[in-house]
């Protein structure tokens, strides 16, 4: 199947084979290509929880108001953000660390970057980690696709619970869940404005 037929064919699922396995191995590859998302300065602000255990996906469920896809999925990614990723030191600290920046460039970087924030200031809170969790997980629904899953995006679900019950550090925020899986209906079909009323070429 080619790129462009693969992203007009996807669609929300919320009927998955619950005898489906998911390796362990496959979900790092799938994240592992997920992870080549963009972010504001690369700053890479995603942290992902992957629940595959049924008990817990039946707990997951009820915090979900009982949505059936959330326990048949194979499994549940709980996609978060955490904002200290775009403290500047920590930018600095991580290029470093895969060389992508000379001793010479540091001072300069930093200033870049902030310079950056006092354009955008919002992009170091909650509006920018948003914007970049919703790049990762855009990125993400297309490899599972790739690899032959489907998924569907969730935010009516109770977050404060859900951290709560898996321990989660205070410091990463909810953004999505995702259930992932075989699926076993074809969705709903949906509709899209066509380019012409929603785009401007000058």
């Amino acid at each position: 199947m080619n790129f462009l037929k693969q992203l007009d064919m996807r669609k929300s699922i919320r009927h998955f084979d619950s005898n489906y396995v998911i390796s362990d191995e496959e979900i790092i590859e799938i994240l592992n290509h997920a992870a080549n998302a963009p972010s504001s300065n690369n700053a890479q602000p995603w942290k992902v929880v992957v629940i595959k255990d049924k008990k817990l996906l039946v707990a997951l469920q009820k915090l979900s108001f009982n949505q059936e896809q959330v326990g048949q999925s194979s499994a549940v990614f709980l996609i978060l953000g955490d904002k200290r990723n775009y403290d500047i030191n920590h930018l600095i600290q991580s290029s470093r660390q895969y060389n992508l920046i000379q001793e010479s460039e540091i001072n300069n970087k930093a200033q870049r970057i902030k310079t950056y924030y006092s354009l955008h200031p919002e992009d170091k809170e909650a509006v920018g980690l948003r914007f970049d969790i919703g790049l990762f997980s855009m990125n993400l629904m297309h490899v599972l696709r790739a690899f032959g899953y489907d998924s569907v995006p969730m935010r009516g679900v109770d977050f404060t619970k859900i951290i709560k019950i898996l321990r989660l550090p205070n410091e990463w925020d909810p953004i999505l869940l995702l259930p992932v899986g075989k699926a076993v209906t074809s969705g709903y079909s949906h509709k899209r404005e066509s380019a012409e009323k929603f785009t401007i070429i000058i």
